[in-house]
């Protein structure tokens, strides 16, 4: 009987929980993140949503976590590094190469002061240790090579500048977002713009990367009145920039996405992705655990 009752009792409470989660929640945004999480594996969204955060720096990988940061903050600078070449060369006569690693080298110092809280915790020596390996690396020629052959982004950028982690909600779709750039063309045209650390495919752009620009479109689109049709995606590690025309089939999957993404919220305990990364999931003994307690409630 103590065991029968144990199991109707959570049985009970999980019923509960799936009851009123959608009413606590009724007010609450769907993040353009969670749209990306979802797509990786919907149970990360499931998990977060239930207040269990993943950890900020995972142990032993506060290197990569370093390095993630130093691209994302060149991405975002990387109008100073065309500026660099075209001024500080002629000014101070340097090489453009000269000139170039120098811009970088003190984006690359301003990183400590920006994201004084994702590296408080790591150690001085390391983050100088990584940031030297950084520059050594970055000022192979490939890489700068092929940052001066990029124009439509860095054409844009110098002639109309951007915005900065532009914020925009919308209450009718129930989701917000932070845009990494948000380039203005005068009055008729609002381009958004996202940097990417990670791998570049061979050829366009990921699907994950197509759906995040489509949902900040939605946004943009319903704060501005207009339409937005192209985007950009900054794969920073290989200085690959992609233009995107977007399109109604990236339109669709961030619809779909956020609908999926509101019903988990709201209590459904959705199935893994097909390529759900386990191996490296924080959430991988919540998520055996509930689907073992699962099985057994409604065997």
């Amino acid at each position: 009987m103590p065991v029968i009752y144990t199991v109707y009792s959570l049985y009970i409470q999980t019923i509960r929980c799936n009851i009123m989660l959608p009413t606590q929640n009724h007010q609450a945004l769907t993040k353009v993140s969670e749209l990306t999480s979802y797509l990786l594996c919907p149970r990360l969204v499931y998990f977060s949503a239930r207040g269990y955060e993943e950890p900020k720096r995972a142990e032993g990988k506060e290197r990569s976590v370093i390095e993630h940061i130093l691209w994302k903050e060149l991405g975002f600078n990387l109008h100073e590094v065309y500026r660099g070449e075209d001024e500080e060369s002629e000014a101070d006569g340097k090489t453009e190469e000269e000139a170039v690693k120098q811009e970088i080298a003190d984006i690359v110092d301003g990183v400590a002061w920006i994201y004084k809280d994702e590296l408080k915790d790591v150690e001085n020596e390391l983050f100088e240790a990584v940031k030297s390996d950084f520059l050594t690396g970055i000022a192979n020629s490939e890489w700068l090579g092929k940052l001066r052959a990029e124009t439509g982004l860095a054409e844009l950028e110098q002639s109309y500048g951007y915005e900065r982690e532009h914020t925009t909600v919308s209450e009718k779709l129930g989701l917000v977002g932070s845009v990494d750039k948000l380039i203005r063309v005068g009055e008729v045209e609002f381009v958004p713009c996202v940097i990417k650390t990670g791998r570049c495919p061979e050829y366009g752009v990921w699907r994950s990367d197509r759906m995040q620009l489509a949902a900040y479109a939605m946004l943009i689109e319903e704060e501005f009145g207009t339409t937005v049709q192209r985007g950009f995606v900054e794969y920073i590690r290989t200085a690959d920039v992609r233009e995107l025309h977007i399109k109604k089939r990236d339109r669709a999957l961030a619809f779909q996405a956020l609908k999926h993404v509101k019903k988990i919220k709201g209590g459904a305990f959705p199935e893994k992705g097909a390529n759900a990364p386990c191996d490296n999931c924080a959430f991988l003994d919540r998520c055996e655990t509930k689907k073992t307690l699962l099985s057994k409630l409604f065997k």
